[in-house]
């Protein structure tokens, strides 16, 4: 990962916010509208000590049964692989030709030397060195890094070495992210949404992140439906996020609330009003229900206490996202009394980062001087965690947790898109490495499938980072 950093200067981030997301990108996007639970826990690391290599089927890997198994994105290679867990970790959804390829040994038994071998004829086609081990702040586990980045021939491998036995096969191609890319879009919404009020908020914030990256990079996502067949019309990311939609307002009562939750209520007012923002304009039935069910939401709001800092977290979310979409002295109001208040660490909870990210991109009415407080703030925060990648030999996604670099990655993606940086995309690439098994418990998130994990808000933001991410590498490379 990257060593060196420049300190980004603090620019007028509201004038270029507008120029990017208001003017253009979102048109682009609404073009093609003619023509979007944690994750099983994560399985313990098993040893392989003699470097057994006895064969099974992908889809009969012992341990896997409770959650999709590798079998999928393996058996459509054709790949046998060891009946033990292996103690290599690597990123099972593919290494990208051209960019840095890392793979981690658990222990210190695995041998001087790896292997990358071929699957198709078990030729060795590369052999590395495996550094010294270094202990992982996390698990306490003894963790290796090997490197073979100059090796980019396209194919299926393995990693191998004499003691440690052998990985799960991986591939190389140049196309691997905008494959990852393409899945995670044809599949964001191919989960049941349990009937609860987290799962309001988690699916509220999942589509939030989901159009806030279709408003950055429209052009990447209008790209992407050209791959799409005639019969994938309903996996297309305007008419699953309608879906969406649709859903979560059956949910909602006749007094305006959804089970009476002051958050789960706040979170579908806000994300009623930003879908209203974007869609509403081009279908006037959407514009009309989406509209009542927002008022509705805002009227129950307004007629309940709110006294904790939740609430207000909750009434502020709801309220930013009313004001960027419709203006209204009450919202703006409402929006930055909270946001003067809080003063501080603007990124610590959902419902303040979330409604922050609808304040500051409103296209008029706010506060200047709030707008460049709040970025000084978001700025600070990123450079926390690009601190803390810094100081990570081992994986570069700092405390490496599946949560906190979901938080990371929204964080950078935000931050990076404003005033692009090669570091954040380094570390977002590697959080999505981190995604694809490059872990300490080696758990593949990514597949031929989309995202396998059940909180629709973690698929919105790998949907944003991957987006962000293959961007900003396109620019970086021109």
């Amino acid at each position: 990962m990257i060593r060196g950093h420049g300190r980004m200067k603090i620019r007028d981030q509201r004038k270029k916010l507008h120029k990017y997301i208001v003017c253009g990108i979102l048109a682009a996007v609404i073009s093609v509208m003619g023509s979007c639970g944690s994750p099983g826990s994560a399985r313990q690391q098993e040893s392989n000590p003699g470097g057994g290599t006895k064969t099974v089927d992908a889809s009969r890997q012992p341990g896997l049964e409770e959650k999709e198994s590798y079998g999928a994105l393996l058996a459509s290679h054709g790949v046998a692989l060891p009946a033990s867990r292996p103690s290599i970790y690597v990123d099972v959804a593919g290494y990208v030709s051209g960019r840095e390829k890392k793979v981690i040994f658990a222990g210190e038994n695995h041998g001087q030397t790896f292997d990358v071998v071929r699957s198709r004829d078990n030729e060795v086609v590369y052999t590395g060195i495996i550094p010294r081990g270094e202990e992982d702040r996390l698990s306490g586990q003894i963790l290796s890094v090997g490197d073979f980045t100059v090796f980019d021939e396209p194919g299926t491998y393995y990693i191998r070495t004499d003691i440690a036995g052998q990985s799960y096969a991986f591939g190389i191609a140049e196309d691997t992210y905008e494959n990852l890319f393409l899945n995670m879009l044809k599949n964001i919404s191919s989960s049941d949404i349990q009937d609860s009020p987290e799962a309001v908020c988690d699916v509220s914030f999942g589509m939030h992140a989901v159009m806030y990256a279709m408003q950055c990079n429209g052009a990447l996502f209008e790209a992407a439906y050209k791959h799409f067949d005639k019969n994938e019309q309903d996996k297309q990311l305007v008419t699953q996020l309608l879906y969406m939609g649709k859903i979560l307002s059956s949910r909602q009562r006749s007094d305006g609330s959804l089970y009476g939750d002051y958050g789960a209520t706040a979170a579908f007012c806000g994300i009623m009003a930003m879908s209203r923002d974007m869609f509403g304009r081009y279908e006037a039935n959407v514009n009309r229900e989406y509209q009542q069910a927002a008022d509705a939401a805002w009227g129950w709001l307004e007629r309940q206490p709110c006294e904790t800092d939740s609430q207000k977290a909750a009434r502020f979310y709801a309220a930013a996202q009313l004001f960027k979409a419709e203006g209204g002295e009450s919202y703006r109001i409402t929006a930055e009394q909270f946001l003067r208040e809080k003063a501080e660490d603007y990124s610590s909870e959902r419902f303040v980062f979330y409604g922050v990210l609808a304040y500051i991109s409103a296209e008029e009415g706010t506060d200047r001087d709030l707008c460049t407080y709040i970025m000084r703030d978001m700025v600070d925060r990123v450079e926390a965690i690009c601190e803390e990648a810094r100081q990570d030999d081992i994986l570069g996604t700092g405390t490496r947790t599946t949560e906190e670099n979901m938080s990371d990655m929204l964080h950078l993606s935000f931050v990076n898109y404003l005033t692009p940086s090669k570091e954040y995309t380094v570390i977002v690439e590697n959080t999505i490495q981190y995604m694809g098994g490059l872990s300490v418990d080696g758990t593949c998130y990514l597949g031929t499938t989309g995202a396998q994990i059940q909180r629709f808000e973690w698929r919105g933001i790998l949907l944003l980072g991957m987006s962000d991410m293959i961007r900003n590498i396109n620019e970086l490379e021109k």
